[in-house]
């Protein structure tokens, strides 16, 4: 299926037209450099070294690092000089409902590659089947929980019959109606099974 006239229309109307970085703070950026260059095949396109707090102006030292995906944007992680900032309040694995990122990749093959790559090197991860795509998750040195993810051959019919409806189901679930309406997402025991 082809997204609609109607989704195209919208998504012309839409002033923020993509993702350019999403920025997390590292106390090891070569760890954070192995796992998303090497890992994950994300380039290293830029090291930045900053000697000013570009918010207080007031003198600081820390470098500023970008990993490139395919579509042109890129993920960013700021490290600094020990005591030169305050200490990080984030610590350890994060809560993937508390804070993730999900980063698309080609197919599903790409994502039981990573699987495999991941498996080998006894990398702890998890996979999932959304219905709307098919996800592996896992956390990088930072202790930030990565999603790679890929649409599945009915992403664009989920999504275009979810689109019609998401006023009216958020209203409901906001007055306490809690039915589930993802009749496509498969749990883990049901993957096992078939």
């Amino acid at each position: 299926m082809k997204e609609s006239a109607a989704t195209h229309a919208r998504r012309a109307q839409i002033p923020v037209k993509q993702f350019h970085h999403h920025a997390f703070r590292t106390a090891d950026m070569e760890s954070t450099r192995a796992f998303y260059e090497d890992v994950l095949g994300c380039p290293l396109i830029g090291t930045f070294v900053e000697t000013t707090d570009p918010v207080t102006e007031e003198p600081s030292n820390y470098i500023h690092c970008f990993f490139e995906f395919a579509d042109g944007t890129a993920l960013a992680f700021f490290q600094f000089q020990e005591g030169l900032y305050k200490p990080s309040e984030i610590q350890g694995d994060q809560d993937p409902f508390d804070h993730h990122i999900a980063l698309e990749v080609e197919s599903k093959d790409a994502v039981m590659a990573y699987r495999d790559k991941l498996a080998a090197a006894d990398y702890p991860h998890m996979l999932i089947d959304h219905g709307y795509c098919y996800s592996i998750y896992l956390h990088d040195p930072n202790g930030m929980q990565v999603e790679l993810t890929t649409k599945v051959p009915e992403t664009v019919e989920i999504m275009e019959k979810h689109a019609r409806t998401a006023h009216e189901d958020l209203e409901k679930c906001l007055a306490g109606v809690t039915v589930a309406n993802n009749e496509f997402r498969r749990l883990r025991a049901q993957q096992a099974a078939e």
